[in-house]
C-alpha cells in the first residue's frame, strides 16, 4: 500500500484501511511522542485498564463472557473483548484524590495536579460517551484535576463488532460505533486481517498521516456498515429511551420499586464500576506525626450513610436508595445536565454480585407505569 502523503490527503470522517501492523505502528508512535498509553490489559484473568508498555500487552486473542453477576475470560481467535470493571473515570476522576494537606506545624499545602499527556488506546465507544457526559458534570463544574486530565488526554477508540450479553449501548445511542469526542477510531475485522481507521480531530489527523493507509473501497465500507448495524441490533435493551424519563418520573410512589430491588445488597458495586457515577465524600486522615490530609473519595448512593444529613437519613430503606440511583440515571440527570446518565456499558449488570439486570428493572418499572 502507498502511504498517504500530507495532511491535505486525509479527510476527517473518511474510512481508511491498513493491516494490523498499522495499529501496532500507531501504538509505537504514541509512545515515541511521549504519551503514557493506557488501555485494556490482562490482569488476574480480568481485563483491566492500565498503562501499556507494548502493543503486545493488548489482550487480543481473548474475549470475555459476561452475564448478570458473572464474568469469565475466554480465549478467542476472532471475537474481541468488551469492557472490564475499570472505566476512564479511574484516571480522569480518580477514586482517591488529596485536596490539600496540613503539616504538623499547621501549614496548608495544596498539591499541584500533575497529569502526564495520556493516550487512551483501545477504549470502547460507551466509555468515550461517558467522558462526554463527565464533561457536563466534572468539566462544567470546574473540577481542576478533571480539567487538567481532560486537557492532556487523547482517545483512540475501538468500535465494537461483537457486543456482549450485558451491553445495551445500541439502545442508549452510545455505540457500538463511536460518533464524537474521539481523536482516532478503529475497527478490527479479524476475518479479513485488516483495520479500518477514522480520524476525529486534528491530533488524530496528524497521527494517521504517519501510517501506511489507503481510503477504504466501497465494498469494505458496505461490509463495515452492515457489521455495525448487526452489532447495534445485538446491543439492545427491552425498552426504548424515548419516553423512559417521563414514565419513570411517575413511578416514584409505586410499589414496584420494592420488588425490583429485592436482591440488592446495598454494596455500591454498581456505583464504583459505573463510568459516570460522580458522587464523592471528603474525609480527613490524621497522621501520627501531627500532620493530616483532606481526601476526596468516591461515594455511592446505595450506601446507608450516603443520605444521612444532620443525623437524619433521607432514604433509610434500601429500595428507596436503589430507586434514587435508577431515577438519577434515567430522569434526574436529564434535568440537571441535559443528557441521560447511562451509556449502556453493562458494567453494573456484570459486576452486581446479586445479578440484578438494570435493563429488566427499567423495563418492569416502565411497564408498571404504563398499566396505570
Amino acid at each position: 500500500m502507498r502511504p498517504i502523503l500530507g495532511l491535505i490527503s486525509m479527510v476527517t470522517g473518511t474510512l481508511y484501511y491498513g493491516d494490523i501492523g498499522e495499529l501496532r505502528k500507531l501504538f509505537d508512535l504514541l509512545r515515541l511522542k511521549g504519551y503514557r498509553v493506557v488501555g485494556p490489559k490482562l490482569r488476574n484473568n480480568v481485563i483491566r485498564l492500565e498503562e501499556l508498555m507494548s502493543f503486545d500487552e493488548m489482550p487480543y486473542g481473548y474475549t470475555d463472557s459476561q452475564s448478570p453477576g458473572r464474568y469469565r475470560l475466554v480465549k478467542s481467535d476472532g471475537e474481541s473483548f468488551r469492557v472490564g470493571p475499570d472505566s476512564l473515570k479511574k484516571y480522569l476522576y480518580p477514586p482517591e484524590l488529596v485536596i490539600f494537606s496540613v503539616t504538623k506545624d499547621w501549614k496548608i499545602r495544596e498539591p499541584e495536579f500533575y497529569y502526564p499527556k495520556t493516550a487512551f488506546f483501545g477504549i470502547k465507544p460507551c466509555d468515550m460517551a461517558s467522558v462526554l457526559i463527565m464533561d457536563r458534570v466534572q468539566g462544567a463544574g470546574g473540577d481542576p484535576y478533571y480539567l487538567r486530565a481532560r486537557e492532556n488526554s487523547i482517545f483512540i477508540v475501538e468500535n465494537c463488532l461483537t457486543p456482549g450479553e450485558t451491553c445495551f449501548c445500541g439502545t442508549m445511542g452510545t455505540g457500538p460505533e463511536v460518533k464524537e469526542g474521539f481523536d482516532i477510531s478503529y475497527t478490527l475485522i479479524h476475518e479479513d486481517n485488516l483495520v479500518l481507521f477514522r480520524c476525529g480531530s486534528d491530533t488524530g489527523l496528524e497521527l494517521l498521516t504517519s501510517l501506511d493507509l489507503e481510503p477504504a473501497p466501497s465494498e469494505i465500507e458496505i461490509k463495515y456498515r452492515r457489521m455495525m448495524r448487526e452489532a447495534k441490533e445485538r446491543a439492545q435493551a427491552p425498552f426504548t429511551i424515548d419516553d423512559v424519563p417521563d414514565l419513570l418520573e411517575h413511578s416514584l410512589n409505586d410499589e414496584i420499586w420494592k420488588k425490583v430491588s429485592e436482591k440488592c445488597l446495598g454494596c455500591a458495586n454498581c456505583n464504583m464500576v459505573c463510568p459516570t457515577c460522580f458522587c464523592f465524600d471528603v474525609i480527613d486522615e490524621p497522621e501520627l506525626d501531627g500532620s493530616s490530609k483532606r481526601v476526596r473519595i468516591w461515594d455511592g448512593c446505595h450506601s446507608y450513610i450516603y443520605a444521612e444529613i444532620a443525623g437524619a437519613n433521607l432514604r433509610k430503606d434500601l429500595w428507596a436508595r436503589y430507586r434514587h440511583w435508577v431515577l438519577h440515571k434515567f430522569n434526574y440527570w436529564q434535568t440537571q445536565f441535559g443528557t441521560l446518565g447511562c451509556v449502556g456499558c453493562g458494567r453494573c449488570i456484570t459486576w452486581c454480585p446479586a445479578g440484578i439486570d438494570l435493563r429488566q428493572v427499567v423495563y418492569d418499572v416502565v411497564k408498571e407505569v404504563q398499566k396505570r
